[in-house]
């Protein structure tokens, strides 16, 4: 494999998302899969670091319910232009359950994200998450 190749190929993964939505999808699908790659991508670089720890955060509070679980949007994701390269989105997300006997789906409440275009791509710079626990499970399911 040329090196141009590579080199090419790891740009284009580090570039961000086409459109503010996207990258806001991104997000939520890497947070429903527990999954960290990929997650950079949509992670604005100048609070990369922040955004990474909040998202750490929210996953430890989903694993601490100890139910197995994921997210997913409901409904079209809102885009509302806030010009020079920024936007405000909103997702409606709810949350699913499963065990052995039952799949659940719970309400689905607004995240809303602050995204930019960063380096030639969209980028999540700030999220706005309603808590895991109280809100998508009971309080006492995280203890």
């Amino acid at each position: 494999m040329p090196v141009s190749w590579a080199v090419l190929r790891q740009a284009e993964a580090e570039r961000g998302e086409a459109t503010r939505d996207a990258a806001v999808t991104v997000y939520v699908l890497q947070m429903s899969s527990g999954e960290e790659i990929g997650l950079s991508r949509v992670l604005a670089g100048r609070r990369h670091d922040e955004l990474l720890r909040q998202w750490r955060q929210y996953r430890g509070e989903m694993e601490r319910a100890n139910v197995p679980s994921k997210l997913e949007t409901v409904g079209p994701i809102d885009v509302e232009d806030q010009g020079d390269e920024r936007a405000t989105v909103t997702a409606q997300v709810h949350a699913i359950w499963w065990n052995e006997q039952a799949n659940l789906s719970g309400t689905a409440h607004p995240r809303r994200f602050e995204t930019r275009c960063d380096a030639g791509g969209w980028r999540v710079w700030a999220a706005d998450l309603p808590p895991w626990c109280g809100v998508h499970v009971r309080a006492d399911a995280c203890r």
